[in-house]
């Protein structure tokens, strides 16, 4: 008897965090392929408005090369990134967050043509390459 106790308050204690505060719902994760080429998933929904062109999206960001080295990240500036859909710096953004709603993380895969292309940027992004983002969007704003 005193083992199963022992044994209970162990698993217990190892419960770190219980409690009532929202959490993002876990998504299947299917990969959705637009015809640009852009291919997302949408790693947690949120809720609310969804983004569509025009809006304001308030967001963080990391962003990766196909190969995972990490290139950049709002998370690091402590800082998020406002971009306005059909004017974003990077033209994959305008098309793969159209639906996603506040709260929401979306995992995108933007090919070099709606990315930095033939280009890329000296030192930081090479020519045709292929940019994995994760975002999570904070706000939309119509």
């Amino acid at each position: 008897m005193r083992c199963l106790a022992l044994a209970l308050l162990a698993l217990v204690a190892g419960c770190a965090q219980i409690g009532l505060q929202a959490r993002p719902v876990p998504m299947n994760h299917r990969e959705v392929r637009l015809s640009s080429g852009v291919v997302y998933e949408d790693l947690f929904l949120g809720s609310g408005v969804a983004a569509s062109r025009g809006d304001r999206v308030e967001l963080d960001y990391t962003l990766w090369l196909a190969d995972g080295t990490r290139v950049d990240s709002t998370l690091d500036r402590g800082v998020p990134e406002m971009i306005t859909l059909g004017e974003a710096p990077v033209r994959g953004l305008d098309e793969g967050l159209v639906g996603i709603q506040p709260g929401g993380r979306r995992k995108l895969r933007v090919p070099p043509a709606l990315g930095y292309g033939k280009e890329g940027i000296e030192g930081l992004i090479p020519p045709d390459a292929v940019l994995v983002f994760e975002v999570h969007v904070l706000a939309v704003r119509n």
